[in-house]
């Protein structure tokens, strides 16, 4: 079974998105019930099932395949991970709403503290709201376009970098990633317009 997940896995860092899948229907029972244990931290169970899922998303395209650790291995603590960190950010949000805004039952002004730009809450949700929609954009990318935009705009790889490391020019890295750029805010605008 291992080395048929492994398979699975490679074809869906290929494209292969009856791989994907596949993978995703074999863990679906165990997605289920992480997002029972942790609902409690949602408003709804569907939420806590979209974050096992996005878990297990990421464990299909980050897996390397050199590793060690198990298919199994690898989506229980990458599912187990993101609903734990997702569980912990909305409480610490929720008990720091209920501290400055819900004092002694009555509804006061943020403290002054709150009035930076890092501290405000609503701020840091849209934040992670536009990395969650740059996040799949990212991931509708053709598989070099993803890549080198990885590589420059997260990983900090120059296109020099870059091309050495793959053997092609150094135009042909940047046009690789206009290209995908350009296929990221098309991505974008048709999922702003959709919402």
């Amino acid at each position: 079974m291992t080395i048929q997940m492994r398979h699975c896995v490679r074809a869906a860092q290929r494209g292969d998105k009856i791989a994907a899948e596949e993978l995703i229907k074999a863990f679906k029972p165990y997605l289920h019930h992480q997002a029972k244990k942790y609902q409690r931290f949602y408003q709804n169970f569907d939420e806590a099932l979209s974050t096992a899922y996005h878990g297990a998303i990421d464990c299909i395209y980050q897996y390397d395949l050199s590793q060690s650790e198990t298919v199994t291995e690898m989506m229980v603590a990458s599912v187990h991970n993101h609903l734990r960190r997702e569980s912990y950010s909305r409480t610490c949000y929720y008990q720091r709403v209920e501290k400055t805004i819900m004092e002694n039952d009555t509804l006061t002004d943020l403290p002054e503290d709150l009035i930076s730009q890092n501290a405000c809450p609503e701020l840091c949700y849209l934040e992670d709201e536009v990395r969650t929609q740059l996040y799949w954009a990212l991931e509708q990318l053709p598989e070099l376009q993803q890549t080198f935009i990885r590589l420059h705009f997260i990983h900090g790889y120059s296109y020099q970098q870059i091309a050495k490391k793959y053997n092609l020019q150094k135009s042909t890295i940047c046009g690789y990633i206009k290209r995908g750029l350009r296929n990221l805010k098309i991505l974008l605008e048709a999922d702003g317009e959709a919402s």
